[in-house]
């Protein structure tokens, strides 16, 4: 489906919007949004632009100094490691300082986000700084964001990373030898590379845009994007171009560089090392196994190691998968750690074979599911589950104990396993290898815990800038006699029923845009009914994995002025998301969002009392987490110099960290927040 374009402010627009992404615009007749605009700021003048060459605005307090300590730190070959309150503008002032070094040495700034959004602001002050300085940059996305050809796939969304790859390569054979069932944007893409190069260093386009302008000359996205990188200077990414070994190494090698030539941004530091270890952990369910199985039924039988065939291989590993849920796991028990080995030497036994034979097992199983999705690569099903299952049995004996928590589970399709990484070390070589880096978030702090754990040099920087914001315009405040801890809550069964009630007061008490901020889906579940019954003013809610729901509900509530939007700590909407003017101005967050006691969590509070001395693991696991979480959360209520905005924490532990909330005690929040609103 082409794109068209916006008929009141000429703006590219993508299909399936209801209105335009940059004025407002109605499409369906409904009320355009009252988009809130950034207040342009002036170039700065030449006297600026010797102390700071690639700032395009006159500069607000402490950004010469941001960029100063960036550049003098990457100067050094140094990482630097910054908290940034809210205005201190951590997208332009990193990109300058980091600019700044590379640009004379020919380096490439790599810009990782955690969302598309936020590589959407680089672009736009990669935009501004072009007007001083004649620099370009590029957004990066997956094949599975990019690829027109296969997104018109029915099954395209369930395709696994490795069948897209598969599917991709094989289009891209055909057309290479001409031969039918290619792909016509692979076939355009090198014609027509210097017409996207000069669309992008004119326009500097957000990633969907550059994407739609791309199909819209029948250009493939990603195969354009990857043969241009290496020609900007500054790559805006995803975190799994950096923290996957093997696309990183594949990014690299498309840079035309290596990781001593280029300057590493990583934005919201302090989801990374979550990122990382998510990307290095891995289930082996039932489901997988049993379509293996099936998978193997085609097969004539073929021997994996001497004696035995791959179906006998695969049914050995289910049979231990169960055995071993049966042995772990007691009476209603859903999750249990086992033995490092403990499914290695329950096949090995069933089948009479020794380590060095399973692993030639496992190989074998690899190469005969390569072969296989090779074989089906243009089919209805291109994926191979015996290559996925062969791919996550090497994982699994590969898996260093020291560093993973293996563990059995039940659900309803019966046992899986699943091998939690606690303690990931690639990530720790290559930044070790880069001869320095920028680290940043507006809630980073203690920089050292984030500087341990990432296992940064001991000569990194570390830095904390204040809001230039004035400090009046915002209120922060907790309940001194509520809490959602789940002892008291157990013990005092009308403490949830004061929370809703306390939740409701407050939404029907102020007339303005409110968040209400949850720990967990499940609260949200349970709090919705009273809400629903007691709050009249317009509600909408976060949808777990419903993006697109979310984000209809999210439009409609910024386009109002007196709506409550329900969300999850943690989430899309309480990180990442910015709320300028009056789209928000209270916050109300309950709880204090300390993640689940999970076997992963008890493994890693071990491991840091172990390594930094007893009562470290549940600082750095729970009570850091959540403190960030938090402030992320408050985060959203001041984006600009004229915001004003008020945060009650429904929760008495907050007092514990009453110093980095900035929060004070309230005997009344409802009567508060009355008293800040009243207040011109």
């Amino acid at each position: 489906m082409r794109t068209f374009f916006c008929p009141q402010c000429g703006n590219m627009v993508m299909p399936g919007l209801t209105h335009c992404p940059e004025c407002g615009y109605a499409f369906d007749g409904s009320a355009p949004i009252r988009k809130v605009k950034d207040k342009p700021l002036p170039i700065i003048k030449d006297a600026s632009q010797m102390k700071a060459p690639y700032l395009p605005y006159e500069p607000r307090p402490s950004q010469l100094q941001i960029i100063s300590d960036i550049r003098t730190a990457l100067d050094q070959s140094r990482h630097i490691v910054i908290e940034s309150g809210t205005g201190t503008g951590k997208t332009i002032t990193s990109l300058a300082g980091a600019l700044e070094h590379a640009k004379p040495r020919g380096k490439k700034v790599v810009y990782i986000t955690r969302t598309i959004s936020q590589s959407d602001q680089v672009m736009k002050e990669l935009r501004a700084i072009s007007t001083l300085k004649p620099v370009y940059g590029i957004t990066l996305t997956g094949r599975n964001k990019s690829c027109p050809l296969l997104q018109a796939r029915p099954d395209f969304e369930s395709l696994s990373p490795s069948a897209l790859s598969t599917l991709c390569s094989d289009r891209k054979a055909k057309s290479q030898q001409n031969r039918p069932g290619g792909c016509p944007f692979f076939e355009e893409t090198q014609h027509n590379l210097e017409t996207v190069e000069a669309y992008c260093k004119k326009n500097f386009p957000k990633s969907d845009e550059l994407d739609v302008y791309c199909r819209n000359i029948n250009v493939c996205p990603y195969e354009a994007k990857k043969a241009l990188m290496k020609d900007f200077d500054v790559v805006v990414a995803p975190y799994i171009h950096i923290i996957d070994p093997d696309i990183r190494e594949n990014f690299l090698s498309n840079l035309d560089t290596d990781e001593k030539g280029i300057v590493l941004i990583v934005d919201e530091a302090h989801n990374i090392m979550d990122a990382v270890r998510e990307q290095e952990s891995f289930s082996i369910t039932t489901r997988l196994v049993m379509s293996a199985l099936d998978e193997a039924g085609l097969f004539k039988k073929p021997e994996v190691c001497d004696g035995v065939t791959i179906d006998a291989f695969i049914r050995s590993v289910r049979a231990a998968m169960r055995d071993i849920g049966s042995k772990y796991l007691g009476f209603n028990e859903k999750e249990k750690v086992i033995p490092a080995d403990s499914l290695e030497n329950s096949v090995c036994t069933a089948l009479n074979i020794d380590r060095m034979q399973l692993t030639a097992a496992i190989n074998r199983t690899i190469e005969l599911g390569e072969k296989r999705e090779e074989a089906i690569a243009d089919t209805d099903a291109p994926s191979s589950p015996v290559l996925e299952f062969g791919r996550l049995m090497e994982a699994w004996v590969k898996s260093p104990a020291d560093r993973y928590v293996r563990a059995v589970r039940s659900n309803e399709d019966g046992e899986y396993l699943t091998a939690s990484c606690i303690d990931p070390t690639d990530i720790v070589r290559f930044m070790n290898a880069l001869p320095g880096a920028v680290h940043m978030s507006g809630t980073l702090q203690p920089l050292a815990q984030y500087a341990r754990v990432m296992g940064l040099p001991s000569n990194s920087v570390p830095r904390t800038y204040p809001s230039p914001f004035p400090a009046e315009n915002k209120l922060v405040v907790y309940a001194k006699d509520v809490t959602t801890n789940y002892n008291d809550l157990k013990a005092n069964p009308s403490m949830w029923s004061k929370i809703e009630r306390m939740t409701a007061q407050m939404c029907n008490a102020v007339d303005k845009n409110i968040l209400v901020f949850l720990p967990s889906y499940r609260l949200m579940k349970d709090i919705r009914p009273y809400m629903e019954q007691s709050v009249d003013k317009p509600l909408y809610w976060e949808e777990s994995g419903r993006q697109r729901n979310t984000m209809r509900s999210l439009e409609a509530f910024r386009r109002g002025r007196n709506g409550v939007f329900f969300c999850v700590m943690g989430g899309s909407v309480a990180e990442g998301m910015d709320f300028p003017g009056e789209e928000l101005c209270f916050a109300i967050i309950i709880g204090m969002p300390y993640p689940p006691p999970t076997i992963e969590m008890k493994a890693m509070k071990d491991m840091f009392d172990a390594r930094y001395g007893s009562g470290m693991g549940w600082k750095y696991t729970s009570e850091i987490p959540a403190v960030r979480k938090i402030r992320q959360a408050i985060g959203r209520l001041i984006r600009t110099e004229t915001d004003r905005g008020m945060a009650v924490i429904l929760d008495n532990r907050a007092s514990r960290n009453a110093r980095q909330l900035e929060a004070a005690p309230s005997d009344d929040p409802v009567s508060d927040a009355v008293r800040f609103f009243s207040k011109k």
